[in-house]
Parts: structure tokens; sequence; C-alpha cells
């Protein structure tokens, strides 16, 4: 895959939907970790100039830095990949290529 995205849709939705577990877990986890961004949270890979957030989050979810949890059908919580520490916890980070 790409190290960024030249477009939006260039984005694989169906190799990450299959990656967290399907289109509304994708779904769900996006939206959730845009508003957490908007809210101030630290973006986990380097955005590039004229790069949509919207990619740079795919990205995060490419490289296995954010992942969605589900521990029954009501109670939804996102956490690193490392699944001890809430993403929001993570200092800021940059990719590897």
């Amino acid at each position: 895959m790409l190290s960024t995205y030249e477009s939006l849709s260039n984005i694989p939705h169906d190799a990450l939907a299959e990656k967290v577990g399907g289109k509304f877990r994708l779904t769900r986890l996006i939206s959730q970790r845009l508003q957490d961004i908007h809210h101030g949270a630290p973006l986990l890979v380097d955005r590039q100039p004229e790069e949509a957030l919207l990619a740079a989050v795919c990205r995060e979810i490419q490289k296995d830095l954010i992942k969605l949890e589900v521990h029954s059908t009501e109670d939804i919580d996102l956490h690193d990949a490392g699944g001890e520490t809430d993403y929001l916890g993570i200092g800021g980070g940059s990719e590897e290529e």
C-alpha cells in the first residue's frame, strides 16, 4: 500500500473493513477517531500537506496504530494496537516507512 493515499478514492476501503471486522466497525472506528482528533487528540502518523484527515486516519488503521475493541454489542472502546492503553494516551508518533 501507499505511504499516503493520493486521493480519497485510493483508500482501500474493503481491505480496511476486512482488517477491522466489517464495514460497520470501520465506519465506527473512523467516526470515533475523527471526533477525538477534532477534540484535540494527536495524529499517530505524519499528515502530508493537502492530505485529507480521513486519509490519515485510514493510514493509522492500516498501520495497526488504532483498532476497535468490542467487549459487547453495547460497549465499544478504542484502544491502541497493544490493547492496554487508550490511543489518546500515546505520544505523537510518526510513521515508519
